[in-house]
């Protein structure tokens, strides 16, 4: 955001001239930035997690670990935000399959719960650390 030069100079000279309906606003949108900010570092924020609620549920411990991983370590670099990226261009037409096969269903299933034990590795690692 910028300011004109004038209503610098004048906060400079008089102090900052806030009327009480500004505050509340400033206040009120802080608010909305600080939930925004934290919805963001937060699995509740992105709850978007397509094949394991499709697998084990929305509220499982299988999606949740997911989602950790995937907050904590794959949104925090480059590489790790292209594979969320193309994991959620993909994984709709992915559980529209898984739904129609059960044979399918129990596959990915199992190969999940590997995958899910090895995010439980990597986090308690990092944690560790």
């Amino acid at each position: 955001m910028g300011f004109c030069e004038k209503r610098i100079q004048l906060a400079h000279l008089y102090g900052e001239q806030v009327t009480h309906e500004q505050q509340k606003d400033r206040a009120r949108g802080q608010l909305a930035h600080q939930r925004y900010l934290e919805d963001g570092l937060s699995s509740r924020g992105d709850r978007r997690c397509f094949v394991a609620t499709c697998v084990f549920g929305q509220d499982a411990l299988e999606t949740q670990v997911l989602r950790q991983y995937r907050d904590a370590v794959l949104l925090r670099c480059r590489l790790g935000r292209w594979i969320v990226g193309l994991y959620y261009r993909t994984s709709p037409s992915l559980c529209a399959h898984l739904v129609r096969s059960a044979a399918a269903m129990d596959a990915t299933r199992r190969l999940l719960r590997v995958v899910v034990a090895g995010c439980l590795l990597h986090i308690a690692r990092r944690d560790e650390q």
